[in-house]
């Protein structure tokens, strides 16, 4: 597994050149109720875990005893991710309350970035987008609801189970554990506002190590997106056809 790059947010398509895209981070407002869902404070906890320490989470799957004695390569938790003013490409324009634009690794995906720029294609996906008419406290009850009900090892990845780090009412912060190396992943999803009343949903999903992700960061956000897309949302697979070379580097390694 390999090196991380800490992901962000914004299609190309809401851009217009030399201009600053803004994306309110505060759309809600009922930040102690959406954390009760999820059973935990409003702000940041962050997993406090040793770098060999035998599991990160509680959650994973029942062959991660077999591994509980080996070291584990977790990385550092990246110190700048969460909304910010993210400078997007070389004529300085800008996202606001976006996650992080992508590397150069293809090990990671986001929702910031510009299709102009080399590289980014491979790394951008579209916003998610809720059923028409949701509210934006609707919109984030799903997303906490299928991170809930994610299944660790599903796809043969995150192993090592996953927490929900921040639950925030228009930001989501999840960390998810590779099974036999302890790998972490950071997820952050979060609301935006793109053009009108339209509601939009930012996603970035990372490594934190390695160069390659052997495919985790696309299987991970194609279980989350499959289950909205079953609650009425439009998000779009990560496949071979959208992202050719990720998956041509990636996939002969699983």
């Amino acid at each position: 597994r390999t090196m991380a790059c800490v992901v962000g947010i914004l299609a190309a398509t809401a851009m217009s050149p030399g201009r600053t895209t803004r994306f309110p981070t505060e759309i809600a407002t009922r930040r102690s109720a959406l954390a009760t869902l999820v059973g935990v404070a409003p702000f940041a906890l962050d997993v406090l875990a040793s770098p060999r320490a035998a599991r990160a989470f509680e959650n994973g799957v029942a062959e991660m005893d077999k591994y509980k004695d080996k070291p584990k390569q977790r990385g550092p938790k990246p110190n700048d991710i969460g909304l910010k003013t993210r400078v997007i490409n070389a004529d300085g324009d800008e996202a606001v309350g976006a996650v992080k634009i992508c590397g150069g690794a293809p090990n990671c995906f986001t929702t910031t970035g510009d299709m102009a720029m080399p590289g980014d294609s491979e790394h951008l996906i579209p916003f998610w987008r809720p059923p028409k008419g949701a509210s934006a406290e609707a919109a984030m009850r799903d997303v906490v609801d299928v991170l809930k009900a994610y299944t660790p090892g599903q796809s043969g990845i995150d192993g090592g189970g996953f927490k929900i780090v921040t639950a925030d009412a228009g930001y989501v912060y999840a960390q998810f554990e590779s099974l036999r190396q302890g790998y972490i992943d950071d997820l952050e999803i979060a609301l935006a506002q793109n053009g009108g009343d339209a509601l939009a949903v930012q996603v970035r999903s990372s490594s934190r190590l390695g160069y390659l992700d052997f495919g985790v960061n696309a299987l991970r956000l194609n279980a989350i997106s499959k289950e909205l897309r079953a609650r009425g949302w439009t998000a779009a697979e990560i496949t071979p056809k959208s992202h050719a070379q990720y998956w041509a580097l990636n996939a002969p390694r699983r």
